[in-house]
């Protein structure tokens, strides 16, 4: 493994568990508190470590090789086009009123979520797509 992937990995999984743990803490300290600007700083604790994971991502796109780079910018553009057209989908079904509308924000925290998946997998198949060339 190259030394700009073992950084990678150093900065990934903490920021990650800190996004995990920040948020089992905030959902159940949630839930004891009163006033908008006290619950919204609770709210906000996990989005700080998010900012760290994209940090991470950031700097290892910048500081891989190019052909690396392509892998990642074709990954991460057919899963941005894969994610938007799922929700776009979506949110015309919900237009239609074909299936069951959710809360916005049950719709919204999924956004995120989705891009990364997509984007691992994604990206899984445009290597394999390349090795096989």
């Amino acid at each position: 493994m190259r030394a700009v992937h073992k950084r990678y990995l150093r900065e990934f999984f903490p920021a990650m568990l800190a996004y995990v743990l920040l948020l089992f803490f905030s959902v159940g300290w949630l839930k004891t508190l009163e006033g908008s600007l006290a619950r919204t700083l609770v709210t906000l604790l996990p989005v700080l470590p998010i900012a760290f994971v994209i940090r991470a991502m950031v700097r290892v796109i910048r500081d891989q090789d190019e052909f690396e780079r392509r892998i990642d910018l074709e990954s991460i553009a057919i899963a941005g086009g894969i994610g938007a057209f799922g929700f776009f989908t979506y949110g015309m079904l919900l237009n239609a009123r074909v299936i069951a509308a959710p809360p916005a924000e049950a719709v919204a925290i999924w956004v995120l979520p989705v891009l990364l998946g997509c984007f691992g997998v994604v990206k899984c198949a445009v290597r394999l797509y390349y090795r096989a060339r």
